[in-house]
Formats: structure tokens, sequence, C-alpha cells
């Protein structure tokens, strides 16, 4: 009898107990972030585009050779996770302007970990494997 009194008032205080976290004042994962609302931390639709026309800047470079050697081609980080380690990685030939092309990465990557702190971001923190090695198939590197 004791115990089922002592159980009855851990179930009414339990019950009773409210929680205060707010599930709209936690951090969204970046994919579920609206792009127009900087107040609530989330990217101005300036820093979006900035951040998506340098991407496809960045990509169109990756896509512009054809891999017809796996030889010629290289890996790189793309994006940095709130956590650290690269979003992604891309492949790139070397018979373009590396320097140049590296360059836009390493200002994208220091972008996204601008963004990263400035709007307290969250990720998945799951590590991105750095790809082994790069076949061609088809005109285009594929990674191993």
């Amino acid at each position: 009898m004791k115990n089922l009194l002592c159980l009855a008032i851990i179930a009414t205080i339990s019950l009773s107990c409210k929680s205060t976290i707010n599930p709209d004042t936690l951090p969204k994962p970046l994919p579920q972030r609206p792009t127009e609302n900087p107040e609530n931390g989330n990217l101005t639709q300036q820093e979006a585009e900035e951040m998506q026309n340098l991407k496809s800047e960045i990509l169109a470079l990756s896509q512009s050779e054809n891999c017809s050697n796996a030889t010629d081609w290289k890996s790189v980080g793309l994006g940095v996770k709130a956590c650290g380690g690269p979003v992604e990685y891309i492949a790139y030939s070397n018979k373009i302007d590396e320097s140049k092309f590296l360059e836009k990465v390493n200002l994208y990557n220091q972008k996204s970990t601008q963004y990263n702190k400035k709007y307290n971001l969250v990720s998945d923190c799951m590590l991105v494997m750095q790809p082994e090695n790069i076949v061609c198939k088809n005109g285009k590197p594929v990674f191993k």
C-alpha cells in the first residue's frame, strides 16, 4: 500500500510538470530553415543567393571537363557542417585553373563556417568520408 501511495504521488507530480521547451525556438537543421528571416537566426535572401551563386560557379567549374583519365581528377570538400567536416565532396579535374577553383571552394567553405556561427546552425554531425579514388564512367567522374 505504501508503494502504491508513493507511485501515485510521483505520477501526480510528473504529470503536473510542464516543459519549458518551446519546439518553435529550437534550432532547425539547415534544409528546414527558411531563408528570409534573419532575426530568427536564418540566412537572409541575399546570403542564400550569394551561397547558391558561388556553389553554382564551383560546380560549373568542376564539371567543365570530361573524365577520360581518372588520374587527372581530385576531390575536395565543399561546405562545412556546423560541428565540423565537409558537407560533401566533389570531383574536379587538374586540367582546370586549380588555384582559382580552390580559391572559390575555400571562400565558399569560409562563408559556410561564418553562417554556421552567425546563425547558430546545427547539423547531423555525421562524418562524410573522403572518397578513396575516382573512376571515369560515361565521361563523368564517379567516386569509389
